[in-house]
């Protein structure tokens, strides 16, 4: 969320009376850029207040179509000053740093800490503090990157809100409001860059904030999306996998009657579709969460692109749109409704799955059910509390919104940060769970929490082997604000995580350039996990020494990787109508001549008698769209731990499976290589193969 306020000078009266009127009302979600927002709605005269039930059920559905402009990376420059920094801004008097950070006002949210503090001892805590193991995962590639002196070309912007993209070759590291590529040893290959440089070339994408990142597994394609103004959505796609080369840009219009201002948007790579949540407001008033989808081959491919918007309700915040991983490994799913998790009631028990299916098409849309996840855990959740630092000056902890939704073999990934009590007192705690989307009921889920610890804006994401990688930010009064991580693997206890690992370690006192504490740190950091389905990525942000009082913020990426080589079994996620209309692919099934390659090999193992073990190697063929071909017949040998030749016939999906039993038990693994793939209509191309052969270890 941004939090920045626009004040035009003009209307300073306004605002400020319209703030004091504010805080004495009870509402609903209220917009963080109460000022800011005001000086937008002051564009539209004589509309106030928020939709009525009428006006929000007219205003259901809504379509938008925005145009590319082409800009190659290697013509931005870098560093570039941008006068409208935050800093520059704040030392105008354009910029008023206090603000209500919770959904709820001033007020509401005070209450809702003050209970916090009360909250009774959690036994199921206290139980899990005397069973912690180890950390199984191995550090990688780690190193700094962006900080408070890269953001604006000699500016300044608080707090960072880091975004992450990781592909096969190249991560892309984003904040408030600049960004860095480095390749996937650590070596920085372009930025810093200000989103104000790179989006230049279209007027929409102005006063940008809180940054996304995503890379598209299935297409190969790296994504960055920004709110600008409050009124726009800025989407940048990469024309290839290379994020230094060609980018398309969009800008979507999401208030055409410039009476909404939506803030705190998240995207989620689907099949069909790039799929965005924001929190909508008007005339100071939350209105209605709202989720929208934006037609990724158009835009892949240069075109103008349609957008398709839907409301959510007045109950509903946060949408956190899901976001997919495993083409590689042959678990993306194709077709059927995509997932959309929403905070439900703001009472950090509730959160609710919708299912939206083709939405350039039949655009059918419909509720899964919620879950609660206290009852769940068996922890009591409060509201987060503000969060102690070593060196005094409290640091602002937030609320307990979704901080993402992630896809692996079927299931959906959640965390956030709630206040709970392990039993010395009220801190901030780690909360996650593990969703069946189609059935909106709850899988794994568990708390994380200590004694005096402080523990915010968790975010988690999972390997191919349904191995979970979570981190955040830690500080109390004996430490400066680092970044840690810890996770847990498929075999590990229900509800539990491993022992933490420090990433980066705080360096000083956390300060920025509001006038007093809470000092704002932020609203979300990142995990991710690569394409290749078992290494994860971590962006997290750290009290940096960076020479100045005004943002004494960094950010650290590391990775970290289980011993994790073929995985489970995909479990398929059916749609919530057992007839749901099919999305049109961006690209059908070549006609007769086609050329068709392996786009994906995975593999599992299990045990066998005497010691010895079986390897099951699925394969995914596709064609020179990546459209499933069925009927091709898949042959390899093979190698490395096993001998002899394999063959199988894909099915209407493009997979089939080749299985190796009675693997000699002195054998630590086994590779599998694909010498040939026939067909009666296509011809194979194995030049287009995205990978030839794979290892898998005994279990």
């Amino acid at each position: 969320m941004n939090y920045s306020k626009l004040i035009r000078a003009g209307l300073l009266l306004a605002i400020v009376a319209a703030g004091i009127w504010l805080l004495s009302t009870a509402v609903s979600p209220a917009v963080e850029l109460a000022s800011r927002e005001s000086a937008v709605q002051a564009f539209a005269p004589g509309i106030t207040g928020s939709l009525s039930d009428q006006e929000l059920s007219a205003d259901q559905v809504a379509y938008s179509v925005s145009s590319p402009i082409v800009v190659n990376m290697s013509d931005i420059p870098t560093g570039v000053y941008d006068p409208d920094n935050q800093l520059a801004r704040w030392q105008r008097g354009d910029l008023d740093m206090m603000e209500n950070e919770g959904i709820r006002n001033s007020a509401e949210m005070a209450a809702m800490r003050a209970a916090s503090e009360k909250l009774e001892p959690s036994t199921v805590l206290q139980r899990q503090a005397l069973s912690v193991v180890p950390q199984a995962a191995t550090a990688g590639v780690a190193f700094d990157s962006l900080d408070y002196n890269d953001c604006c070309g000699g500016g300044g912007n608080v707090p960072p809100d880091p975004e992450l993209a990781v592909g096969p070759n190249h991560i892309i590291a984003a904040v408030n409001v600049a960004f860095e590529i480095y390749n996937t040893n650590g070596n920085l290959l372009v930025g810093p860059i200000t989103f104000a440089s790179f989006m230049a070339g279209d007027s929409n994408c102005t006063g940008v904030f809180d940054p996304n990142a995503n890379y598209d597994e299935k297409a190969d394609r790296f994504v960055l999306g920004i709110d600008a103004d409050g009124t726009h959505f800025c989407i940048a796609v990469s024309q290839t996998g290379d994020p230094t080369g060609a980018w398309n840009i969009y800008s979507f219009d999401t208030s055409p009657s410039r009476r909404d201002f939506f803030d705190y948007p998240h995207t989620g790579i689907g099949d069909d579709a790039i799929y965005m949540g924001a929190n909508i407001f008007s005339g100071n008033r939350f209105g209605h969460a709202r989720v929208w989808a934006f037609d990724k081959a158009a835009m892949y491919a240069g075109q103008s692109a349609a957008a398709v918007s839907v409301s959510l309700g007045s109950n509903d915040d946060t949408p956190q749109p899901l976001n997919l991983h495993g083409y590689a490994q042959g678990t993306w799913p194709s077709g059927g409704p995509h997932y959309i998790l929403t905070e439900k009631g703001y009472n950090g028990a509730d959160y609710t799955v919708y299912a939206w299916d083709d939405p350039f098409g039949a655009n059918n849309f419909s509720t899964v059910g919620t879950v609660d996840l206290v009852a769940v855990t068996g922890v009591a959740a409060g509201m987060p509390v503000d969060t102690p630092q070593l060196g005094g000056q409290t640091i602002q902890a937030n609320d307990f919104r979704p901080q993402d939704f992630e896809y692996r073999n079927g299931y959906a990934w959640t965390a956030n940060t709630i206040a709970c009590n392990p039993g010395g007192g009220t801190v901030n705690c780690v909360r996650w769970a593990k969703i069946n989307p189609a059935t909106a009921t709850v899988v794994d889920a568990g708390v994380f929490g200590t004694n005096g610890e402080y523990r915010t804006f968790a975010d988690l994401a999972v390997n191919h082997c349904d191995d979970m990688q979570v981190g955040y930010s830690k500080s109390s009064s004996s430490m400066y604000p680092a970044v840690f991580v810890t996770g847990r693997q498929s075999t590990d206890p229900a509800g539990t995580l491993q022992s933490e690992v420090q990433m980066k370690a705080g360096e000083i006192t956390y300060t920025s350039f509001e006038s007093s504490a809470p000092r704002r740190w932020g609203d979300y950091t990142e995990m991710t996990i690569a394409p290749n389905g078992t290494t994860f990525w971590y962006l997290g942000e750290y009290s940096k020494n960076t020479g100045t009082s005004n943002g004494r913020w960094g950010t650290y990426i590391g990775s970290y990787s289980y011993n994790c080589s073929g995985g489970p079994a995909p479990t398929p996620t059916p749609g919530p109508t057992a007839t749901p209309v099919p999305t049109p692919a961006p690209t059908a099934t070549p006609a007769p001549g086609g050329t068709m390659h392996v786009e994906a090999l995975s593999g599992a193992t299990s045990s066998s008698n005497g010691g010895k073990w079986n390897a099951i190697i699925t394969v995914t063929i596709g064609d020179a769209g990546h459209g499933a071909v069925a009927n091709a017949t898949v042959t390899g040998v093979w190698s490395s731990g096993a001998n002899g030749s394999g063959s199988c016939v894909t099915n209407a999906s493009g997979q089939c499976d080749i299985v190796k039993n009675n693997i000699n038990k002195n054998s630590s693994s086994a590779t599998f290589t694909v010498t040939d793939v026939t067909h009666a209509s296509n011809s194979y191309d194995s030049g287009a193969n995205h990978i030839n052969s794979i290892t898998v270890t005994k279990p």
